[in-house]
């Protein structure tokens, strides 16, 4: 393998030398609000007390932290991953007493990896970042984190100036108000979503960067749709810990999905000088520290006084979404471009669906239940490394956590936004454990199985009672009820997985569930028959015009087809050894 060798110094004389003339000939008001020494990010305390912090204490306290607390899931996702390259940037460079010892540098690949994990463990151990590596890297590149500067702003590029013009509330991620569109409902009015403080346009100057739409027009004919910002074409998935030290660390990815070394010296987005042309295709970047502060949009921020009115936006760099592996923080799903040949693409989420329900996509590289393999996110693999080497302990709790963003059209126009956690023990990322990890998935898929039956059971109170079965909010009604009323006691069900347990022990927790889920799903039947009303009990007939024959519908006949599908689902045990049954 040969390895690249880098050096800062280059990009970094020449960073001094462009703020140097700059500075002559420019008033402090040109360059204005620099973001390692003003307070901008927002963090939550153990207490829920919220508290708004500059770059630099930020990731020196970061361990005081339960969490970021910015407007929204999203908005926090694109800090998260601006935070990590700046971390992944330093480590990779120093070691953990701030001395130059370059990972990519290591020229034997097995004392490279053996570097990676022990840097990636002193850290854990530490359970705080060094404070020396910190604050030197803050101090070799002050000049790079300005919000306002006339030749290097953060995150933004002077010749966007030319590009699509919007207000202030485009810019608010909560709002996403177009000079088109006005929202019926908003969440700010007058003031408050005109002018934005300094502070609050940092992070949604992150944010409009990882989601902005497809609205803006290119200025220039002929130019590619770059689509909707890299960031909002992912299945957004982030590991969380106690705190938002262990956050940070355990999403910073040494190695590939957990096995390969990256191949290029971290080179962040601010470390370069920015790129005036607009929609640029690139290839994937092959390191983190360029990937996750990648500029999918040029863009440039329009102040007035003291606050942020409005900005200007240009498409940025874009890539293949085909196998875009080097991205770590993503599901996945296999897209067939011929019968003999498929890709795989970033899998959005879907903003109402439970994450527990794709348990297999996330921590199953080979399902029993399908013959198809699995392209695990990045983190997750990670994880599984860290777990073989036993530099994560067994016993912990981490949270999955996933940020659904749901566009309009064509990604024009952002409609909806949402997150949810899945829960587990790394217990479960134990190399033998692939067995649990299946049977796991196998009582998922029976959880939709049920939930088929339920919205079966459902149609045909419907048709019974002579109403529009194929009405939408009949179609949604049973799958709805039953994954509304088995997500907290599947959520507990997965927690107790909590230790090494033996399969007779597991046998034991898989026919606890199977008798919770049956109770459940036998309860709301009853309570969908007794609403039914006397006309769904008469019955109703329909003519099928396939057939050309009568089928006369009521609920005693859909709670007969309702109970043999449950049964079917889930067999019927030994009296003495099942503690709950369904009549």
């Amino acid at each position: 393998m040969k390895i690249i060798r880098h050096s800062s110094m280059p990009i970094l004389s020449v960073t001094i030398c462009a703020s140097d003339s700059i500075l002559k000939g420019n008033t402090m008001k040109d360059i204005e609000f620099n973001l390692i020494d003003e307070p901008w990010l927002k963090v939550i305390r153990e207490d829920l007390t919220v508290e708004t912090l500059s770059l630099k204490n930020l990731l020196l306290h970061a361990q005081d932290y339960k969490d970021l607390a910015g407007e929204t899931p999203a908005q926090n996702f694109a800090v998260l991953r601006m935070l990590l390259a700046l971390l992944y940037t330093i480590f990779e460079r120093v070691d953990v007493d701030g001395t130059p010892d370059a990972l990519i540098e290591i020229d034997d690949i097995d004392a490279a990896y053996d570097a990676v994990f022990n840097r990636w463990q002193t850290l854990w151990e530490l359970k705080h970042f060094p404070e020396k590596p910190i604050l030197d890297y803050f101090n070799q590149h002050h000049d790079a984190f300005w919000l306002f500067h006339p030749a290097r702003p953060f995150y933004q590029v002077p010749e966007a100036t030319l590009g699509s013009p919007y207000n202030a509330p485009k810019l608010i991620g909560d709002l996403s108000e177009s000079g088109n569109k006005k929202r019926l409902f908003s969440s700010r009015s007058g003031i408050g979503k005109e002018q934005i403080p300094f502070a609050e346009a940092a992070r949604w100057l992150l944010y409009i960067n990882a989601f902005d739409d497809t609205s803006a027009k290119p200025k220039k004919k002929g130019l590619p749709s770059p689509g909707a910002g890299w960031v909002g074409k992912l299945g957004m998935v982030e590991n969380v810990g106690n705190n938002l030290f262990e956050t940070l660390l355990l999403n910073l990815t040494f190695l590939k999905d957990g096995t390969e070394l990256w191949s290029a010296p971290p080179l962040p987005a601010w470390e370069h000088p920015p790129k005036p042309d607009e929609r640029t295709e690139i290839s994937i970047p092959d390191e983190p520290a360029a990937l996750l502060s990648l500029q999918s949009r040029r863009i440039l921020l329009k102040r007035k006084d003291d606050a942020v009115v409005g900005y200007t936006l240009l498409g940025g760099d874009f890539f293949s979404n085909d196998d875009a592996f080097n991205e770590q923080m993503t599901s996945w799903r296999k897209i067939n471009k011929t019968k003999k040949q498929f890709v795989w693409h970033p899998k959005r989420m879907d903003p109402n669906r439970q994450m527990w329900r794709d348990f297999g996509q996330y921590f199953l590289v080979h399902s029993r239940s399908s013959a198809e393999s699995n392209h695990l996110p990045g983190i997750i693999q990670w994880l599984y490394a860290l777990k073989k080497e036993n530099i994560i302990t067994p016993h912990k709790k981490i949270q999955l956590r996933g940020i659904a963003l749901q566009y309009g059209d064509k990604d024009f126009f952002i409609n909806d936004f949402s997150s949810d956690t899945l829960t587990y023990f790394t217990d479960l990322l134990n190399t033998e454990s692939d067995g649990l990890r299946n049977q796991i998935e196998t009582e998922i898929q029976k959880c939709d199985d049920t939930a088929n039956a339920i919205h079966l059971l459902c149609r045909n109170i419907a048709i019974a009672s002579g109403s529009d079965s194929e009405n939408e909010k009949n179609q949604q009604k049973g799958r709805r009820l039953f994954y509304q009323t088995i997500d907290q006691p599947m959520r507990a069900w997965l927690l107790q997985f909590n230790h090494e347990v033996s399969p007779e022990n597991n046998q034991a927790l898989f026919d606890q569930w199977e008798n919770e889920s049956r109770r459940i799903a036998a309860a709301i039947a009853e309570q969908l028959e007794a609403n039914a009303g006397p006309a769904a009990f008469r019955g109703h007939t329909i003519h099928d015009q396939k057939t050309e024959k009568d089928y006369h519908y009521t609920v005693s006949k859909a709670d007969l087809q309702f109970r043999k599908s449950l049964n079917k689902i889930y067999p019927r045990k030994d009296v003495n050894h099942e503690q709950t049954t369904t009549s």
